[in-house]
């Protein structure tokens, strides 16, 4: 019989990081380099969230205000209007998944994912597709785009650069690309890190490690969120001004009778004068 042998660590896989690894990984001055890194990465995810969001915009409104005015419909396009758009936005995400590396990102029907590879080779295949989807009313969120453009796009300056980045890093790095992005949309970096911690699976020394670097970069993606979306003319703008302008009653005039028969007491009673 032959005797079993014990694998190697080469068969057996990475190991999982100790909680003595990773507290030693939070003090140790590469940690300090690498939030550094992930500030700034913070700061350019979330300006290419904001121009795939504004991209997404400027495509609606042609595609469905601006063109039908343009054939003639100026009361809105009519009913059947969609049908042809969507058909057109099918055969370019089908395009996109067969042609382009990537598929298109992640496979809806399993649920919201960052877990895959989202290098910078597939960041023009999830970008069209997200575009194809959501501008042309296939699809309505955007979060997961957004989540693998943003781990793509922090990948990106470790692959133009062409050095050998500890596997660790690479992670931190995708992570805290998602965590910028996603808290962008929601303006909250509590919510992005929420809805990444529950999508990646992410716990016990890991999540130490990469916690810190996310809500950073989550911070800095709700700031430039906040201040994007103050902008006048912006997607972000006229989506918040669309969800919180809601209708406020007048104030009432004491001196009249509306006023006396629409605002309740908190008594269930009329107020009078």
């Amino acid at each position: 019989m032959n005797e079993r042998r014990p694998p190697t660590p080469d068969a057996a896989g990475p190991q999982e990081l100790s909680a003595a690894q990773a507290d030693a990984t939070i003090r140790s001055e590469r940690y300090v380099v690498l939030l550094v890194a992930v500030a700034v990465i913070g700061v350019l995810v979330s300006l290419a969230a904001w121009c795939f969001l504004e991209a997404i915009h400027q495509i609606q409104q042609e595609l469905y205000t601006h063109l039908p005015h343009a054939f003639g419909y100026q009361n809105g396009p009519p009913r059947w209007w969609s049908l042809p758009i969507l058909a057109i936005g099918a055969l370019i995400v089908a395009l996109s998944i067969t042609r382009l590396p990537g598929k298109g990102g992640h496979i809806p029907a399993e649920g919201l994912s960052a877990g895959g590879r989202a290098g910078p080779n597939v960041l023009p295949g999830v970008i069209l597709a997200g575009l194809a989807t959501i501008g042309f009313g296939l699809v309505l969120g955007p979060e997961a785009p957004l989540i693998a453009m943003g781990a793509g796009l922090a990948a990106l300056p470790i692959s133009l650069a062409r050095r050998d980045t500890p596997p660790q890093a690479v992670m931190v790095l995708a992570a805290a690309g998602s965590f910028a992005a996603l808290s962008f949309i929601f303006s909250s970096p509590l919510i992005a890190a929420v809805i990444l911690i529950e999508a990646t699976g992410l716990g016990g020394p890991k999540l130490r490690v990469v916690l810190v670097p996310g809500l950073l970069a989550a911070g800095i993606g709700t700031l430039v969120s906040i201040g994007m979306g103050i902008s006048p003319g912006s997607a972000l703008a006229h989506t918040r001004s669309v969800r919180c302008r809601c209708p406020r009653p007048a104030t009432p005039r004491w001196g009249s009778s509306a006023g006396r028969s629409r605002w309740p007491s908190r008594s269930g009673s009329s107020l009078a004068s």
